[in-house]
C-alpha cells in the first residue's frame, strides 16, 4: 500500500473516531441544556463551553486535520501526530488529532526536520523531527499532501493566499509562518506591539493570538476575561463571524466608543468622527485641540482637578438642625486619614462613612450628653406645643441615628459630591485655566467648543478618554479588573491618553497591540510612534 493510500486510511479512521466523539459530546451538551434550564446561573458557562466545542467538532468533519509531524523524543518514544484546528481524543483518551495551539504543535510551525525542541509545561522537550507534512483535504477527502522542511511559501500556502479573505483566515492555521507563530504563542504575561504594513495579516495574527491564549490558559482564565477592541462596527462584525471558527466564544468585543459607552454609563451622544475628519482634511478645524485632548498633558490637568475636588469634600460640620454631631475639624482629621490609602472617590466615601461612623459609636456617650443638654435647653426656651413636639421628634431621630453611627446622615452629606463623569468634566472645563500648568495656547478654544457640545449632551471621540478616566477615578469598575488580556487592532488611531486610561481601568490586563502607523486615518488624535505606547505599557520586546 502506497503512502497516499495509508494517509487516506488514517483519515477514514479519524472520521470514524470523530463521529463517535460527536455522539458523546452531543449527549453531554443535551444533558447540560436540561441542567441549564433548571439552574441557569450555575450551568450557563458550561453550556457555552460545550456548545462551542460541539460546533468546532462538527466543522472538523469536513477537514479534521491539516498537518502531520513525526517526532522522536527518544528511541522508545516516537509519535506520529496529526494537527488540526480542533483537537480530540478517542474513547481511551489517546490523542487522535492534536490542537494547533498545543505546545507540541509549535514544532510544525517553528522547527526544521532534524534535531529540535519545544517548550512544554514540564520544561523543554528535545528530540528529532523526522517528518513534516501538509495536507490538502476537502469534503472529507485527501486531494494531495506536501512534505516540507519549514512552513514557507510553498504550493499549499500560495493556494490559500489566492483565496478570498474569509476563506483565507479560516485556513491560515495550516500555513502560519515562524515569525507569526512566535507572536501568536507569546505568554499572556507579555505586552507586545506589532507594527505591520497593509496586507501583512495583522488582524489574522491578532485573532489567532486570542484563540491560542483562550486554549492555552483555559483552566485558569475564562473566555469573558479577554477583551478585543477594534476600530469600527464593520470590523467587529467581521471578527464576530471569524472567532467561532477558531473555537473562541464568549470573548468581550467592543469598539473604543462602545467600551466607553458601557462603562462610563452617562447620558451623551458621540459626534460623527467622519464629519470631523472631513473638516480636518479641508483645514476647517484646529486639529491641535483634538491632539491635545488625547495627550498625557491633558490627563495630568485632569489629575490636578480631581485631586482638588477630592480634597475639598469636607467643608462643614456634620449637624442636624442646630446640633453639631461632629465638627468640621474632627471630620477633616478622619478624612485626611482616609485619603492616605485612597483609590477612587467611591471607595474614599465608603471608607470615610465607615471610619466616621465608628468614631461616632465610640464617642456616643459623650455625644448623647451634649445632645440631651442641647435639646433640653431648646425645649425649655419655647412655650409653643407644636415646636416642643418638633424638638422631641428631632431629638429622637438623632438618637436613632446615633445608634447606627449616623451612617445615613454622613452618606447624605456626601451626595452632592457624587457627580456623573459628564458633570465632573463640565466642572473641570469651566475652571480649566486653574489646571493649565503647561500654558496650552488653544485652551480657550478647547473649553468653548467642548462646553457647547456638552450643553447638547454631545461629546467628541477625543473626550472619551477624559470621561473614562473620570469614571475610573470616582467609581468602582470591578468587572474590568477581571480582564486578563486585551487585544487592540488598528491601534494607530488611539492616542496616548486612550492607552493610558485603558491601562488604568484594566489594571489586571496585559496587552497585544496591532497596527500600522502609516495607515492612520485619524492622525490628529493617534500616536506618532509606538514609543508613545512603550512609555505607558513598559514594553521590553522588539516590535
Amino acid at each position: 500500500m502506497n503512502e497516499l493510500e495509508l494517509e487516506k486510511q488514517n483519515l477514514e479512521h479519524t472520521l470514524e473516531v470523530l463521529d463517535k466523539v460527536l455522539e458523546a459530546e452531543t449527549e453531554k451538551t443535551d444533558e447540560t441544556r436540561v441542567l441549564w434550564r433548571r439552574e441557569p446561573e450555575r450551568y450557563e458557562g458550561l453550556l457555552l463551553l460545550y456548545e462551542g466545542h460541539l460546533k468546532a467538532l462538527e466543522k472538523s468533519l469536513e477537514k479534521p486535520y491539516f498537518a502531520r509531524i513525526d517526532f522522536e523524543e527518544n528511541e522508545s518514544k516516537s509519535q506520529k501526530l496529526y494537527i488540526g484546528k480542533h483537537g480530540f481524543d478517542d474513547e481511551n483518551n489517546n490523542p487522535v488529532v492534536v490542537d494547533w495551539r498545543a505546545p507540541i504543535s509549535s514544532l510544525y510551525y517553528d522547527s526544521e526536520v532534524g534535531k529540535c525542541s519545544y517548550k512544554a509545561p514540564a520544561g523543554i522537550i528535545e528530540g528529532n523531527l523526522n517528518l513534516k507534512r501538509q495536507f490538502d483535504i476537502q469534503n472529507r477527502e485527501i486531494l494531495s499532501y506536501y512534505d516540507v522542511d519549514i512552513v514557507s511559501r510553498d504550493a499549499l500556502l500560495q493556494k490559500y493566499l489566492n483565496e478570498n479573505n474569509t476563506a483565507r483566515i479560516k485556513n491560515i492555521v495550516s500555513t502560519i509562518q515562524k515569525e507569526q507563530n512566535d507572536i501568536i504563542r507569546r505568554p499572556i504575561s507579555d505586552n507586545i506591539v506589532v507594527q505591520g504594513v497593509a496586507g501583512s495579516g495583522k488582524t489574522t495574527i491578532a485573532l489567532h493570538r486570542i484563540a491560542y491564549l483562550v486554549y492555552t490558559y483555559k483552566d485558569i482564565i475564562k473566555p469573558n476575561e479577554y477583551l478585543i477592541i477594534g476600530p469600527n462596527q464593520v470590523f467587529m462584525k467581521y471578527i464576530n463571524s471569524v472567532l467561532p471558527d477558531l473555537n473562541v466564544n464568549g470573548v468581550s468585543q467592543f469598539t473604543f466608543e462602545e467600551f466607553c459607552k458601557k462603562y462610563i454609563n452617562d447620558k451623551y451622544t458621540i459626534t460623527d468622527s467622519s464629519k470631523k475628519l472631513s473638516k480636518y482634511i479641508n483645514k476647517a478645524i484646529n486639529n491641535d485641540v483634538d491632539k491635545f485632548k488625547n495627550s498625557l498633558n491633558y490627563k495630568n490637568m485632569l489629575n490636578l482637578f480631581i485631586d482638588e475636588y477630592i480634597r475639598n469634600v469636607v467643608t462643614s460640620d456634620l449637624k442636624v438642625g442646630s446640633f453639631i454631631i461632629l465638627t468640621k475639624d474632627v471630620l477633616l482629621k478622619i478624612y485626611e486619614e482616609v485619603l492616605q490609602g485612597r483609590e477612587n472617590l467611591n471607595m474614599i466615601f465608603e471608607r470615610f462613612i465607615l471610619m466616621t461612623s465608628t468614631y461616632i459609636l465610640n464617642e456616643r456617650t459623650k455625644i448623647l450628653n451634649r445632645l440631651n443638654k442641647h435639646y433640653f435647653k431648646l425645649f425649655e426656651e419655647t412655650l409653643d406645643k407644636n415646636k416642643k413636639n418638633a424638638i422631641t421628634k428631632e431629638l429622637n431621630l438623632i438618637k436613632s441615628e446615633l445608634t447606627k453611627g449616623c451612617k445615613n446622615l454622613i452618606r447624605k452629606s456626601l451626595d452632592k459630591y457624587k457627580l456623573t463623569p459628564l458633570q465632573l468634566y463640565k466642572r473641570f472645563l469651566n475652571n480649566i485655566t486653574k489646571y493649565d500648568y503647561s500654558s496650552y495656547e488653544h485652551l480657550k478654544e478647547l473649553k468653548n467648543i467642548t462646553l457647547n457640545y456638552i450643553k447638547e449632551e454631545m461629546v467628541d471621540f477625543e473626550d472619551l478618554a477624559a470621561l473614562l478616566y473620570l469614571k475610573f477615578k470616582t467609581s468602582d469598575c470591578k468587572e474590568l479588573l477581571e480582564i486578563r488580556h486585551t487585544i487592540i487592532d488598528e491601534a494607530q488611531d488611539l492616542g496616548e491618553f486612550n492607552y493610558s486610561v485603558l491601562k488604568d481601568i484594566l489594571g489586571s490586563s496585559t496587552f497585544s497591540i496591532f497596527g500600522d502607523l502609516a495607515q492612520s486615518i485619524y492622525e490628529y488624535r493617534g500616536v506618532n510612534t509606538w514609543g508613545d505606547v512603550d512609555i505607558i505599557y513598559e514594553y521590553s520586546e522588539p516590535k
